[in-house]
């Protein structure tokens, strides 16, 4: 086994040794995984590798090569079972998840209130507009709004607090048309 392989036919002499000790290298993948199919998933993915890429022109050692490749593949296996597991949340979590409208009834209330708040920034001066919807949505400084408009700060705080209390009113009075709209 620590012959060098011939180059004449590599490809074919792995895949040969490792069907010769498949279980061997099972055993291997076994050890990381701690799963015997998963273990015999990794083996049979090194085959496909082997028969797909083939190998060097030569190996000095093709069952340390192997050994190597099948112990590779068996921990990508576990870093990517890990990356899983911290990015998708198990079934029995998503369960208890919100949705954001639950019910057609409360999407259309979301709806009347984002109706609401863009008319009465309709009814804002064109920079208070631009002010407020730079800041609260892309987050932009009120320090840049103010360069940027030739402004000083201290006016685009104002222009921002006067659109908020804009905004705060016209969700005041949807709130006081929707509790008439029950209680007839």
């Amino acid at each position: 086994m620590g012959e060098t392989m011939p180059a004449a036919g590599p490809r074919q002499s792995l895949l040969d040794l490792l069907l010769a000790d498949r279980g061997r290298f099972v055993e291997v993948a076994h050890g990381i995984l701690r799963c015997r199919a998963k273990a015999e998933d990794v083996v049979q993915d090194a085959a496909l590798r082997i028969w797909q890429n083939g190998a060097g022109p030569e190996l000095r050692s093709p069952a340390a090569y192997l050994r190597r490749m099948v112990r590779n593949l068996a921990i990508d296996s576990v870093r990517q079972a890990g990356l899983e597991c911290r990015l998708l949340a198990p079934i029995t979590d998503a369960d208890g998840a919100a949705c954001p409208h639950a019910c057609p009834h409360e999407r259309m209330e979301a709806c009347q209130t984002l109706k609401a708040v863009l008319a009465a920034l309709d009814n804002a001066p064109a920079r208070t507009r631009r002010a407020i919807l730079a800041h609260r949505l892309d987050g932009v400084p009120q320090k840049t709004i103010a360069a940027e408009n030739g402004v000083s700060p201290t006016l685009v705080n104002f222009m921002i607090r006067d659109a908020t209390a804009l905004c705060r009113k016209a969700l005041d009075e949807e709130s006081a048309v929707a509790r008439d709209a029950v209680a007839a």
